[in-house]
């Protein structure tokens, strides 16, 4: 049996520290989430969709035959976001609208469960108070895995605090969408994985490991299909390692997981077959690939990582500049064999690095926009890996103390970085912030224009209409604006009127 704990005569740090620094770290993230979450402004269309597809009987409001040219009160577009007290029981639009849309079911079960407890009455709260407990159970897996692959609760710590205060989690906080339930997702499997792979001995698996990875495939795969690229890299990975070492069983064991679990879910949700390869979400809406793209495509996701994990910091540059530098320097050791020393002191890293790698290529080719939330259930890991790499270059040539502690210093002095600078959260939307307020402090009525060929954009303004006191929607022509004045003119007992055109 191989000999995985790791002993160089580091500090250890015990249980009665490091816990409550977790414990302190966890109730900062929360305070943090709670925080930009009152500040939240508005819905993107896709966090209106998540309220609509948990609750309403079709996917798109705009569907109603009386939804063009005429007049709605708020009660209207609040009986698509709210589950109303005759629908509390009713979970069929959980399902039915997932099967018609494209994607999975669980998260909206969950954002529908958290609904319940306002029953007759929409808030934003439900699901930022939804995904603030899922990163918060999140960080406690990250803290896990990071204490593993490390083997220090000092660098776990660190891991986990950057993870914290970062602009990523805010933004995922903020984003009523899936991808704060599949980073847990992902990391929950990562821990799984690990923890197989630290008790494997001759190829043994036993039958609470297979059940164990078999649920988190399942929960996974049913809160979005990205999980399953994270899934295939680490398979990929356990299936050469293993080969290998002609571990035959256990390739065997974990690979009948893996189609037992597939069984399963798709006796669960059969309709991801077609969403993944016929929906215009799914393989059907790979864009065209050329070098250039995907320089251009990289060139854009890094800059989202740089600016919602680094806020823009000078972290990258630095590591680039010292790693050319320590790179020369470890050619003679490379020689010697030290750097194999190094990968047997880390085991489980690779773990991480290969799937994370291959789910970000896949989401950089296949993602319809490229924004953050694609790649915000990676977020913890590409943090992690930064780690990683900043300390396997500099341990060798800095005490680790130090080392750890100057990065603290560093990512303390990045996350400052926002009140200095206009890098703002873009799923606050503190742009809407003054007609939020207007519709709040006096009666205003919207008059929305709206193409019929684009109807979904509509949402993306949903929240503005449950705090007017009436809105028109009005179909787009060529003298749409003579109807405008003329429903204003219909309407003249009401003195403040806004004018959305293509939104």
């Amino acid at each position: 049996m191989r000999q995985l704990k790791l002993n160089r005569g580091k500090e250890k740090m015990s249980k009665k520290v490091y816990i409550p620094i977790l414990i302190l770290i966890i109730i900062l993230q929360i305070l943090i989430g709670i925080y930009v979450g009152s500040k939240k402004q508005n819905l993107h269309i896709d966090e209106a969709y998540s309220y609509g597809l948990m609750n309403y009987d079709k996917i798109n409001i705009t569907d109603n035959e009386d939804f063009f040219n005429n007049w709605h009160d708020k009660e209207y577009f609040l009986d698509y976001l709210e589950v109303n007290s005759d629908e509390v029981t009713d979970l069929k639009p959980v399902y039915e609208n997932q099967k018609n849309d494209v994607h999975p079911p669980l998260y909206y079960l969950l954002l529908r469960i958290a609904a319940t407890f306002t029953v007759d009455n929409f808030t934003m709260w439900t699901g930022i108070i939804l995904n603030i407990i899922i990163l918060g159970i999140a960080s406690i897996i990250l803290f896990a895995v990071s204490k593993k692959v490390f083997n220090s609760p000092l660098w776990a710590l660190l891991v986990t605090g950057i993870y914290a205060i970062s602009m990523a989690l805010m933004e995922t906080t903020l984003y009523i969408r899936m991808y704060a339930l599949s980073t847990l997702n992902i990391l929950l499997y990562t821990l799984i994985t690990i923890k197989i792979e630290e008790k494997q001995d001759n190829g043994k698996i036993d039958l609470k490991d297979m059940i164990a990875t078999g649920i988190i495939l399942l929960v996974g795969g049913l809160t979005h299909y990205y999980f399953f690229i994270y899934v295939f890299g680490t398979y990929i990975f356990i299936l050469i390692k293993h080969m290998r070492r002609k571990e035959h069983k256990f390739i065997l064991k974990y690979t009948l997981t893996l189609a037992i679990s597939a069984v399963i879910y798709l006796l669960i949700f059969p309709y991801a077959i077609n969403h993944i390869f016929c929906g215009y979400r799914g393989i059907d809406a790979i864009q065209p690939v050329t070098l250039n793209n995907i320089i251009e495509w990289f060139q854009i996701y890094a800059n989202e990582i740089n600016k919602y994990i680094f806020n823009y910091g000078l972290l990258y540059y630095i590591i680039s500049i010292i790693g050319l530098f320590v790179i020369f320097k470890m050619v003679e050791k490379i020689r010697k064999n030290d750097i194999k020393e190094k990968r047997e002191k880390n085991p489980f890293i690779l773990f991480i690095i290969i799937p994370t790698l291959l789910y970000f290529f896949v989401v950089l080719i296949q993602s319809p926009y490229k924004e953050l939330r694609y790649i915000m259930p990676i977020c913890p890991e590409i943090i992690f890996i930064t780690i990683y790499i900043t300390k396997a270059l500099l341990e060798k040539y800095i005490n680790e103390k130090y080392l750890c502690l100057a990065l603290v210093v560093v990512f303390i002095i990045i996350a400052l970085t926002p009140g200095f600078t206009n890098n703002k959260l873009v799923f606050m939307y503190q742009e809407r912030s003054k007609i939020v307020n207007d519709l709040k402090a006096k009666e205003t009525a919207i008059i929305y224009v709206l193409d019929p060929n684009k109807a979904d954009r509509f949402l993306d303004n949903m929240y503005l209409y449950t705090l007017a006191s009436k809105t028109y929607i009005l179909e787009k022509n060529n003298d749409y604006y003579k109807r405008v004045e003329q429903l204003k003119n219909e309407n003249n007992d009401i003195s403040n009127f806004i004018i959305f055109v293509n939104n």
